[in-house]
């Protein structure tokens, strides 16, 4: 045989090999389109899924900024109403500290000075007087059940 032959043999063989290849390249990209789409379709997924996860952090970072800023407000009133109490309470125990002193100082001179001892139990009764007060007009008033309400007493409004 000759050397042509062999060559277009050669060149036959080549070539077939290269439709087989061109063929099964083709094959191979028509199936993998599908997988492709599959693929794709699952990243685009995926960025969804990223795109709500960080909208969510985001979401979750301003609510916790929001519930930082409100807690440090909340303290803030917290230490002032805190501060105010412990005034409150220093007031109290000064007033009380001053109302005793006076006290102290009425009844020193009370004991020692006669006027004022009779003084003292005029105000002491007159007290006692006006404490007393709605409870006396209610049993002052003798037309209660009669249903003549003219006269001044405490007690249910009709």
């Amino acid at each position: 045989m000759d050397s042509t032959i062999w060559w277009i043999i050669i060149i036959g063989i080549l070539v077939l090999g290269l439709i087989i290849a061109g063929i099964g390249v083709a094959l191979f990209v028509k199936g993998m389109k599908e997988p492709m789409k599959k693929i794709k379709g699952s990243a685009n997924n995926m960025k969804e899924r990223f795109d709500g996860l960080n909208l969510e952090l985001s979401s979750l970072t301003h609510t916790t900024t929001e519930l930082s800023e409100e807690i440090a407000v909340k303290s803030e009133k917290i230490g002032m109403l805190v501060d105010a109490g412990k005034g409150t309470m220093n007031s109290v125990v000064d007033l009380n500290a001053s109302v005793r002193a006076i006290t102290d100082r009425i009844v020193g001179r009370a004991e020692r000075d006669p006027e004022n001892r009779h003084q003292v139990k005029r105000l002491t009764n007159t007290a006692e007087e006006i404490i007393h007060l709605p409870e006396n007009l209610q049993t002052l008033n003798p037309d209660e059940e009669k249903g003549n309400y003219d006269t001044l007493y405490f007690g249910k409004v009709r």
